[in-house]
């Protein structure tokens, strides 16, 4: 379905609109060692983490669906992304900044989003057939492998937004790479069936066909009018 494949594209659009302008609305930095959850915890910019993140994990449910629907995938895939997206909607509406509980409950969710990226960008990659696209899909999940642990060497640094920002950034072009196949595929078979494309003539057998009789049709008596 279309409306499915392209919420996929929307949930990236939707966070890379809600988080930008909470962080130039609180004056948050992005080079500072606190992770982008505080931006939950300013009075500037609460409103827009919250949305982002909410509104993009049920687009990413969706696009979730489509994408079951047109690769071949199987549970682990599943499995892994709605665990994090759960747990993406779980940081979303639990602070950082609250109490220690809501702390460690908000930390523990982002981790759980975090660890399933790779996973299951991986069993998707597992699951495709063998060919150029299967190549394509393990390339995207190295990028993503390799974005994590430079995630974690920024964040033992002190570079925390950063270090969130990477994993992300693989993961929406793994997103917007399924959408542009997907739909590459759809307007191919589209074309096939379109009114304006060239019809495809088809040789008649050359075999099995009668052939007609000519006797009768030229005969003495035709032969002898044409000569008188």
């Amino acid at each position: 379905m279309r409306s499915a494949r392209l919420a996929g594209v929307a949930a990236v659009a939707v966070l890379w609109t809600t988080l930008p302008a909470g962080t130039a609305l609180s004056g948050f930095d992005l080079l500072g060692p606190e992770p982008i959850s505080y931006l939950g915890t300013e009075a500037a910019s609460a409103a827009l983490f919250t949305a982002g993140l909410a509104v993009s994990a049920v687009l990413l449910a969706a696009f979730h669906q489509h994408v079951r629907a047109r690769y071949p995938v199987g549970r682990g895939f599943s499995a892994a992304m709605l665990v994090g997206l759960a747990g993406q909607a779980v940081a979303a509406f639990v602070p950082i900044g609250g109490d220690a509980t809501a702390h460690r409950i908000h930390t523990t969710a982002a981790l759980v989003l975090g660890a399933s990226l790779p996973v299951f960008m991986w069993r998707f990659a597992a699951g495709q057939p063998p060919g150029s696209w299967r190549r394509a899909a393990y390339a995207l999940f190295w990028a993503e492998a390799a974005a994590c642990a430079a995630g974690l060497y920024l964040s033992s640094v002190g570079v925390a937004a950063v270090a969130e920002v990477l994993p992300a950034v693989v993961f929406h072009a793994w997103i917007v790479v399924l959408s542009v196949r997907a739909a590459s595929e759809e307007r191919g078979g589209e074309l096939v069936g379109h009114p304006l494309a060239e019809p495809v003539v088809r040789p008649a057998p050359l075999v099995d066909q009668e052939v007609p009789q000519l006797d009768g049709v030229v005969g003495p008596q035709h032969v002898a009018r044409l000569l008188g």
